[in-house]
Formats: structure tokens, sequence, C-alpha cells
């Protein structure tokens, strides 16, 4: 059975319009996404209105309650969400790639990886530390599962490396947790604008840091 040609050209027409549709409703959501994200950052989550953040996107309200009908607090949940999502692809992704590399190119993509979570993920960051405790959101826990799954997969990844004879025996959790806990460290201390600790961003602190931690371990290099 075959489409009159009349028929077929207004299905193309009339599939291409749904199309062009669903991807300017994609483009709006992306729009007041991307606009929430800067206003709650700067403003504050319970400081922002929904008529300021329709303004900042250049948008109505109307049109923001027809994307996220619960409002802002769907917005954020969408950004919390986004986010972890993110950040756990990029970390389960490295597991692989760094099981075999040797120990200090190991703790130098570790360094990297907190580096680009805390930049590319600032103002979401920013969101989080300053709302957890008032709104008890529960991606705060989910951020710090992150953060000790991949302590005790170093700590696994340290304990085989001894069997390996490259470093010593010692408590692998804790050495694993010293050493994210630097890394944690240095990106409260930029969310926080101090100038503290080591700034693993910059390539001489950084090796300075790793060959020190490597010394510790009694690991030639």
């Amino acid at each position: 059975m075959y489409l009159d040609e009349q028929v077929f050209n207004e299905f193309i027409v009339v599939a291409k319009s749904v199309i062009s549709r669903a991807e300017q409703a994609e483009e709006t959501k992306k729009k007041l996404l991307e606009s929430a994200l800067v206003l709650f950052s700067e403003q504050g989550y319970s400081k922002s209105s929904i008529r300021g953040l329709a303004r900042m996107a250049g948008l109505s309200d109307g049109i923001l309650y027809h994307h996220f009908p619960k409002g802002k607090q769907e917005i954020l949940a969408v950004l919390l969400t986004q986010g972890v999502q993110q950040a756990m692809a990029h970390l389960n992704s490295m597991n692989q790639n760094l099981s075999q590399a040797p120990l200090n190119v190991v703790l130098d993509a570790l360094c990297e990886m907190c580096v680009q979570l805390f930049s590319q993920h600032r103002a979401l960051l920013k969101i989080i530390l300053r709302e957890s405790e008032s709104m008890q959101l529960s991606e705060i826990h989910v951020i710090s599962q992150l953060f000790e799954g991949r302590q005790q997969w170093l700590a696994a990844l340290l304990e085989q490396r001894s069997q390996q004879g490259q470093i010593r025996q010692m408590d692998f959790m804790l050495a694993a947790q010293q050493f994210m806990a630097m890394n944690i460290q240095y990106g409260m201390t930029g969310l926080l604008n101090l100038n503290i600790g080591c700034d693993i961003a910059d390539a001489e602190q950084r090796q300075r840091m790793i060959d020190h931690t490597l010394k510790l371990w009694q690991v030639a290099i």
C-alpha cells in the first residue's frame, strides 16, 4: 500500500512541526535551568522568586509553570539530579581507566577529577552548600556517597598495590581518606573563597603534594 504523494508531504510537514515544537520545548527548559542555576547560586534558593527567574530567562511565569508545574522546587530537583548523574558517570568511567595505571598517575587523575567537579559544578555546589541544612537536601548525601565510594575504590587499589610490593602495609582506608580529604579541602576553600591548603589546580603544588604522599607510602616513582 502506497501513500498518496500529497498525503505523504502533509505527513512530513506535520512530523517536522512536532519535532520543531519538541526541540523548542527542550531549548526553553534548558534556558530555564541555566537561568535558575545562576539565580539560585547568586541570590540563594529561598530568596529567588518565580517572577525573577522567568524574567531572567526572558519568559513568562506561565511558560515556566508549563514546563515545571511544581515551580522552583521542581527546577532545583532537576538541577541537582542532573549534576549528580553527571558526576557519577564521570567517576564511574575512571575505574577501568586507572586500575592498571602507576600510582602517581592515579593520584594525579583523582586530583584532576576533583578540580573538574568543583569547577564545572561550582554554581550547583554553592546552592547545595547554602541550602542543604535548611532544606535537608537528599542530594548532599548522594555527593557524600560519591566521595566515600571513591575512597573505598582507592583503598582497595592501595591494598592491591601493597600486595604487589609497590607500597608498604598500612591502614589503606585511612590513607585513602586522607588523600581524598585534601581534594575536598581544595574544593571547599574555593567555594568559600578561602586561601588555605594545597591548590591542586596548580600543577606545581599538585605534584609536590603527590610526591609527598608517595614518599609517605614509600613508593618509588
